[in-house]
């Protein structure tokens, strides 16, 4: 063998590229409320296809309402706070993990309501609902915990 090195390195390769894969998530927003407020309001632009994804920390107990506005047909899911997210490998987000009640994929929630179980991070994933996107759509996501 001549290069032994070459061959080494073409043997990781692979490995490489697959762990780049494995831990690159997309992006997510934290929100955040401002001192002695409890609600927060997110603007967004959903394109064709595209999901945007936020996270909430929040208490077992809290009650949290959520509402979207937008004049597209978007939705939103609520996700538990043991939700994972990766990155699939067509580069959209795999979230895996349960939603809750009423927040579901096919619930096409644009409002919700509801009391959370325990302590953590809740995801809540916006992205177009029954019909689909034709052009990019301005929303506002807006989140209080009480």
């Amino acid at each position: 063998m001549k290069n032994p090195s070459a061959l080494v390195a073409l043997l990781l390769l692979p490995l490489a590229a697959f762990a780049q894969g494995v831990t690159a998530l997309p992006p997510m927003s934290v929100i955040t409320f401002a001192a002695g407020q409890n609600t927060a309001t997110m603007n967004g632009q959903m394109v064709p296809g595209g999901r945007d994804l936020y996270y909430v920390q929040a208490k077992a107990g809290q009650t949290m309402n959520v509402s979207l506005s937008s004049a597209a047909p978007l939705t939103f899911q609520v996700y538990n706070s043991e939700t994972a997210v990766a990155r699939a490998a067509d580069g959209s987000p795999l979230i895996t993990g349960k939603t809750l009640p009423d927040a579901g994929p096919a619930d096409n929630a644009r409002a919700w309501i509801g009391a959370l179980p325990r302590d953590g991070k809740y995801l809540i994933a916006v992205g177009g609902g029954p019909g689909g996107l034709v052009a990019p759509t301005p929303y506002s996501l807006t989140v209080s915990l009480q």
